[in-house]
């Protein structure tokens, strides 16, 4: 779980944007599929070079990739990359995502003298963003895949208005603060364009909170995110939230809680802002649909689901 928080922090403490976007050094030259060698520095443009049918080309990692095999080497991390290694590998590409870093000299150095390319994401922080990057590597690695279509039916608006649902509070983590998903994060985002309401509107794409922050919200729903691991099995569908998935959000009397409004998403990459949110907006749409509005019969919990909320409390 702190890998895939540190990956989406990677991705939501950049706010400010880059000056650079996609750099193509001197020397640079085109490689067919099967000569392609890439080392991405970046877990969300891995995540979409695999969905674009090119994981075979990647040959090098982020130091906290989750989405690319542990069979494939690390070569660092933004700001700290293991050159000597990089040049072992002999890439013809690197991915990088610069943020609102500047492009690594060396790196550009390197790239003029042995002439791989450099494609700097800059950052995918927002919807907006995921896109951008995903249109990016699909016109340059594999034009007219559709991938970056099926991405873009995948969040766009809907036109119900889901208001009576309540607000939704999207939760990464429980204990020993709440931390949340908030304005300006891709999550949120999705939330919005799905139809529903946001329980945070001010503030950071990444908000701890404690418990009476929670409390005073009150959400109408909460949405736990919380990724298993690559190789677990999938929550089962009649999935309840345990004392230990809720933390502090545990005996604070939530109305969300109390009336089985808990929705789990635990893919994996699920909160990596990239092309694995086609999958997450599907099972929130499919999920957050079948609870129905605040006080309708869905509301009505059993004594299980009564019991699991209330055996922990806050912290």
């Amino acid at each position: 779980m702190r890998l895939a928080i540190t990956l989406i922090l990677t991705c939501l403490l950049a706010v400010l944007p880059s000056c650079s976007d996609d750099t193509k050094e001197p020397g640079t030259h085109e490689t067919h599929d099967n000569q392609r060698r890439i080392v991405s520095l970046s877990p969300a443009g891995s995540k979409i070079l695999i969905d674009l049918g090119l994981e075979e080309a990647i040959v090098g990692r982020h130091n906290y990739d989750q989405a690319v095999s542990t069979e494939v080497p690390p070569v660092g991390e933004q700001g700290a990359i293991d050159y000597e290694k990089l040049l072992s590998i002999e890439p013809t590409h690197v991915i990088v995502q610069t943020d609102s870093q500047s492009m690594p000299a060396r790196l550009k150095q390197i790239a003029s003298e042995t002439g791989f390319e450099i494609v700097n994401l800059t950052r995918t922080l927002t919807l907006d963003d995921v896109q951008q990057a995903t249109r990016q590597l699909e016109d340059r690695f594999a034009p007219g895949s559709g991938l970056a279509e099926q991405l873009a039916h995948a969040i766009e608006p809907r036109v119900d208005d889901r208001s009576s649902w309540g607000t939704v509070l999207i939760v990464m983590h429980t204990a020993p603060t709440v931390d949340a998903l908030g304005p300006g994060s891709a999550h949120q985002e999705l939330i919005e364009r799905l139809g529903y309401t946001p329980a945070v509107t001010e503030g950071l794409p990444y908000l701890p909170m404690d418990a009476e922050d929670v409390h005073a919200l009150d959400p109408g729903v909460i949405v736990l995110v919380l990724p298993r691991a690559k190789d677990g099995e999938p929550a089962p569908e009649d999935w309840q939230p345990t004392p230990k998935e809720l933390g502090s959000l545990a005996g604070l009397g939530l109305r969300a809680v109390e009336s089985g409004r808990v929705v789990l998403i635990d893919d994996p990459l699920a909160l990596l802002p990239s092309t694995a949110l086609i999958g997450v907006s599907a099972e929130l749409e499919r999920r957050l649909g079948a609870l129905g509005p605040l006080g309708s019969q869905h509301d009505d919990p059993d004594d299980s689901q009564l019991e699991n909320a209330t055996e922990a409390g806050p912290g």
